[in-house]
Order: structure tokens, then C-alpha cells, then sequence
């Protein structure tokens, strides 16, 4: 995709999720599956040499994706990281092969760019110095886990703030009657009713009632009931910043929308986190959720790293290599939980057995839900100062539109100059000239 007249512009979210399932991109998201399956399996065994291929493959390929995010401009890494159409008339036979080829053509970019890093990396841990240090290198890749869960939990607050104060601006901030009684109720009985619906749909509507327990019948009322419990112990937290909030007819809008959004993922979350703690499995549902959550979560974090950075000058996140940086990000994530699941067993030799995989991500929704908690419990009461710079920069973009003006297209001339030759203009005849003609005559 061009930027028109060399202006780089943010990518919004349509741009993200346009150019994520976007056909010339889309064989990247089968190559992060592939390579993080068959990474994962290399990790698990038993073998230090494919230990070390493992967490040298994590890192190689998320640093190849930033490169080729960073390097998109360039002409040959674009034409090797996109996949090529194919031509409409080819013959099914050839198209298939074609595909295919395309397919490991558009892989070239990030693995050859990530090629060195793996190598340095994977030869190093092999060696007999380098493989002393093994567990090490993976308890930090590892360690990048709660760092991931961190930054998903600010992607996620940051886009929906985004996301709700694009509508609180255009609400006039004017002074009104407090009705956070109003306000607080209907916040809890959405949150109540989503808890208690998301629950019963994922863990309860998968069990037969007659083999259900009495207490396990009362799992959506209980988890309803936590959920608002969570709510209310922040609102409650938060009393007197939230009046400052109520004061204004804009933020007090603002407030309940982002607020709310905030807590419907914080709640989906913590469910998250109950399911995998019950369920050691991870089960095809759990890993389409899994997947699902990361998308967003890729798509979030470009978006709202690319507005804000933009707002700064520094634009290194555009709309043609938002989904290579998302897919660099993917692909450390994944690594990072491969490598806390591996060194649960590996280490513990039985006594850490249980924190396999499925409680990974478990602690990882609770660090996203905690994270997106202090941040909606920090940023209460100080709300006007998001909307009135919003209000700020919105107004200076308009003035900018409206003080610009089209420049006018220079025309070059290049109709060739047009060669004057000297003309044989005879000199005007006057008196003295008629007076010697007479006298001749």
C-alpha cells in the first residue's frame, strides 16, 4: 500500500486487519503456526542440540519479522515477503505448483533476515560452553512472558481508550448533575449478565446437567457474582476520583464507556484464567481461543503504538509493515510460552509437572486482567486531561486542512523555441530620400 504524496500516515484499525487478512500476507500467519508447532516439539525433547535449534528458531524468526518491518520500503524485501498473485488463465495444474512456490517465496524475507540470529545463537548453545548456559537463555525467553502479558494488557486499555475517545470528543464538555448511581448500576448488571453468560456458554453448556453437582449448576451465578465483586472493590477504590469524572457531560460519557469495555475484557479474562487453572488440556476450543485473543491483541498493539507514535514524529510503524511487526511479536510470544511450558517439565522432574502450558496461559490472563485493572483504577479522575488533548489535536489537524493550500501545477513548456531568422527589412524612405530622386531625374 502507497502513502499518497510521501505522507506517512498511522495505520487505523481497518488498515491492520485489512492488511492482516490481506492474501499476500496471509501465508505468514501459516508460517507462525508451523514454525511455532514445530519449534515447540524441538524444545520438548530431550536433546540439548534441539533445545538450543528451538530457542534459537523463537528468536531468529522474531527478529527476521522486525526486519522485514523495519527493511518494507525496500523493493526486494516487499517482493519477497508478499505473496504474487497468479495469473487467471494459468492451468490448474501449473496454478497448484505456482502456489505453492509463491507460498515459500513470501517466507524468503523473514527467514533469511532472521537466518544469522538463529544460527549465532543455535551454534552457540550447542557448544560445550554455550550448552552450560541452555537453561538460562530459556528462562529468559521465557521470562518475556509476563513482559508479553504486561503489554497485552496496555495494547488492549490503550486501543479501547483510543476507540472510546474518538466519540467522547465530538460530546460537548460541559458541566452536569452527577447520576453515578445510575451509571455504577447498569455497569454492574452488564457485567453480571456478560459473566454470567460467557460462563455458562464455555464451561457450563459443555457439561450434561445430571452430571453436574449442586455448586456446579451455581457456577455462572458464582462467577457473576465475583466478577461484579471485582468491579465494585475498584469503583469503590475509586469514589471520590469518580465524581471528579461525573463533573463533565463529556468524561463522565467517556468514563462509562471505556470503563466498561475495560472491565468486559478484564472479566473474560479472569474466565480465561479459571478455565485453564481446571483444565490442564488445551483442547481445540481453547487453542482457537488462544488464537483469536492474540490477533486482537497484535491488532491493538500496532494500532495503538503506531497513534501514538505518530503524535511524536517517530513513524516506524506504518501501514505497510503493521502486520510484519505483529507477526515479530506473535512469534516471541509463542516462544516465551513454549519455553515456560518446557522448562516446567524439564526442570521440576515431576515436582512442577502441573504448570504445564494450559496453566502458562493462565497466569498470563491474570497479569493482562491485573495490568488492564491498574491501569482503568490509576486513569480514573484524570480523564479530562485525555479528552481535552484529543480536543487540542483534532482542532489543529482542522486549521491544518483548512489553512493548506493546493499548489498550483507548474507546466513545463516543452514545445521546442521557435528560430527567428533575421529578415531583410529594407530602411523607410524619407524626404531627403524624394529630393535626391528629383534632382536625378
Amino acid at each position: 500500500m502507497e502513502e499518497t504524496e510521501g505522507v506517512i500516515e498511522a495505520p487505523t484499525i481497518t488498515d491492520v486487519v485489512r492488511n492482516l487478512v490481506s492474501p499476500s500476507t496471509l501465508p505468514h500467519v501459516i508460517l507462525l503456526g508451523l514454525s511455532g508447532t514445530i519449534l515447540y516439539l524441538l524444545s520438548a525433547s530431550d536433546s540439548d542440540s534441539l533445545f538450543a535449534i528451538g530457542i534459537g528458531g523463537y528468536v531468529g524468526l522474531s527478529i527476521g519479522y522486525a526486519l522485514t518491518a523495519w527493511m518494507q520500503e525496500m523493493d526486494v524485501i516487499h517482493r519477497f515477503s508478499h505473496f504474487q498473485s497468479i495469473p487467471k488463465d494459468t492451468p490448474f495444474g501449473e496454478k497448484l505448483m505456482l502456489f505453492f512456490i509463491r507460498v515459500l517465496t513470501s517466507w524468503i524475507s523473514p527467514i533469511l533476515l532472521g537466518l544469522i540470529p538463529f544460527l549465532l545463537i543455535a551454534g552457540f548453545l550447542s557448544s560445550e560452553s554455550g550448552s552450560e548456559q541452555i537453561n538460562y537463555w530459556a528462562m529468559a525467553l521465557g521470562g518475556l512472558f509476563v513482559v508479553w502479558s504486561l503489554a497485552q494488557g496496555r495494547a488492549l486499555a490503550t486501543s479501547l481508550r483510543i476507540f472510546a475517545e474518538g466519540r467522547a470528543v465530538r460530546i460537548a464538555s460541559i458541566h452536569r448533575t452527577s447520576k453515578r448511581v445510575t451509571s455504577t448500576t447498569a455497569h454492574m448488571a452488564i457485567i453480571g449478565i456478560f459473566a454470567a453468560v460467557t460462563y455458562w456458554a464455555l464451561v457450563s453448556g459443555a457439561t450434561k446437567t445430571e452430571d453436574m453437582s449442586f455448586f456446579e449448576k451455581l457456577g455462572p451465578i458464582t462467577f457473576a457474582i465475583a466478577a461484579v465483586a471485582i468491579q465494585a472493590v475498584l469503583f469503590w477504590y475509586t469514589t471520590e476520583r469518580r465524581i471528579i469524572d461525573s463533573e463533565r457531560k463529556d468524561t463522565a460519557s467517556f468514563g462509562f464507556a471505556w470503563g466498561l469495555f475495560m472491565q468486559l475484557f478484564v472479566t473474560w479474562h479472569l474466565l480465561s484464567a479459571l478455565r485453564r487453572f481446571t483444565d490442564d488440556g488445551l483442547g481445540v476450543l481453547l487453542i482457537v481461543e488462544e488464537f483469536v485473543l492474540m490477533i486482537m491483541t497484535v491488532i491493538a498493539a500496532i494500532w495503538s503504538l503506531a497513534k501514538n507514535t505518530h503524535r511524536r514524529g517517530f513513524k516506524l510503524f506504518t501501514k505497510q509493515n503493521a502486520i510484519f511487526w505483529g507477526l515479530s511479536f506473535g512469534m516471541a510470544y509463542s516462544g516465551s510460552i513454549a519455553m515456560i511450558a518446557v522448562l516446567g517439565s524439564k526442570l521440576s522432574e515431576g515436582t512442577m509437572g502441573t504448570i504445564g502450558m494450559s496453566a502458562t496461559i493462565g497466569i498470563g490472563h491474570l497479569i493482562t486482567a491485573g495490568t488492564m485493572m491498574w491501569i482503568h483504577g490509576w486513569r480514573i479522575g484524570q480523564l479530562s486531561r485525555w479528552l481535552d488533548l484529543a480536543r487540542d489535536e483534532q482542532e489543529e489537524e482542522c486549521l491544518d486542512d483548512e489553512t493548506e493550500e493546493p499548489e498550483e501545477e507548474v507546466v513545463e513548456d516543452t514545445t521546442p523555441p521557435v528560430e527567428v531568422k533575421e529578415l531583410d527589412i529594407p530602411s523607410p524612405v524619407t524626404e531627403d530620400d524624394e529630393i535626391e530622386l528629383i534632382d536625378l531625374d
